[in-house]
């Protein structure tokens, strides 16, 4: 199987179901006939931009679908646990490391207003152009986090 075939291969699992560990993805790949190194499937999984979270591996949020926050919305209303507006600035609270789950879908989604997020641990911090943008932000992702 070509780098590019596994590359495949490892999308469609991921875009399946969660998976939790590289060795699941080893197993998988063996089962269908491809013997892979976890060392590959580590390389492969960063080629393909996948990242890490509770509970395991997820893909990024497709930049080419639609607005983006296919993956967002879900994933604040899992993971967010309050959000709110400082200035010019979105701040995102979340259980102990989570943070970054909701920063990489951030960061994939690029939603209207975001200039760009750090995370911490527990917090995502997300810079915005002005009070109103802020504010707007503030309003769409208590929205995701209320399941709305």
């Amino acid at each position: 199987m070509s780098r590019s075939r596994r590359h495949a291969a490892l999308t469609r699992m991921l875009s399946d179901h969660l998976v939790a560990t590289q060795e699941q993805l080893v197993e998988a790949l063996h089962a269908a006939g491809e013997p892979v190194t976890q060392a590959t499937v580590s390389r492969d999984l960063a080629a393909i931009g996948a990242v890490r979270g509770p509970g395991g591996y997820r893909l990024p949020a497709d930049p080419l679908a639609g607005s983006g926050t296919n993956r967002l919305a879900p994933t604040i209303h899992e993971h967010a646990t309050s959000v709110e507006p400082a200035a010019t600035l979105v701040v995102v609270r979340t259980a102990t490391g989570h943070a970054s789950v909701i920063a990489s879908e951030l960061d994939a989604a690029r939603p209207t207003g975001m200039v760009g997020c750090v995370a911490g641990d527990d917090t995502v911090m997300i810079a915005t152009p002005s009070t109103d943008a802020a504010a707007a932000l503030t309003a769409q992702l208590t929205c995701f986090m209320e399941g709305g």
